[in-house]
């Protein structure tokens, strides 16, 4: 008699907890079935803000790598600035005018640029060459946050002039009139106006 009240106790104090457990696994469920009917495209417009954006090389990052094709061990660093103005943006892409110059002549190259960027910061971008559409490098990056101001972390290599290629890589800030860089881009010494007036402006998406 004693065993049969002792095994109705043991009963009655595991219900409550049963029903804990299963009140948690129905939660969980419903909560991944919220989650799984949530529309795919709900976070492809976090980055719309890149639209009318202005993008850097900050001093650290204005070396890049040469390599020459005739002598296959000769790799040299190079000094210049990149500027990207991304003029539009939909659904995860955007597009600009990107201006480069480098140490050997201060002669801008022009390109436009068509990027992706996913909701979780990862970037892909195609460089074409302002004159005749040829691409010119597919640079990829990532948003990265630094001290609460992003910034695009973006690596390629491209072929140059002499036949040889070029590596660069650098974490690219946001600069603002407000901002001494504006005025003043590192290596370049010119504004952002002066840098950009020699190339022609970024294009727009057509919908």
């Amino acid at each position: 008699m004693a065993n049969t009240q002792t095994r109705k106790r043991t009963l009655l104090l595991r219900i409550p907890l049963l029903f804990l457990i299963g009140t948690v696994l129905l939660g969980e469920v419903a909560c991944h079935a919220v989650a799984q009917t949530q529309p795919p495209s709900s976070n492809y417009n976090d980055w719309s803000w890149f639209k009318d954006t202005y993008w850097i090389v900050p001093e650290q990052g204005i070396y890049s790598i040469a390599h020459n094709p005739s002598n296959p061990r000769e790799f040299n660093v190079l000094r210049g600035q990149t500027v990207f103005h991304l003029t539009d943006y939909f659904n995860g892409y955007f597009t600009g005018a990107v201006v480069v110059k480098l140490t050997q002549n201060l002669v801008p190259s022009c390109q436009y640029v068509l990027g992706e960027v996913t909701p979780q910061g990862a970037v892909y971008m195609t460089m074409f060459n302002a004159d005749d559409g040829t691409i010119t490098n597919e640079p990829i990056g990532n948003m990265v946050l630094i001290n609460n101001k992003w910034t695009m972390v973006n690596t390629m290599t491209g072929p140059a002039n002499n036949g040889g290629s070029v590596s660069h890589w650098a974490y690219m800030v946001l600069t603002q009139p407000s901002d001494p860089t504006w005025s003043n881009l590192p290596f370049a010494n010119e504004s952002i106006p002066e840098f950009m007036s020699a190339c022609p402006p970024g294009p727009m998406i057509s919908l």
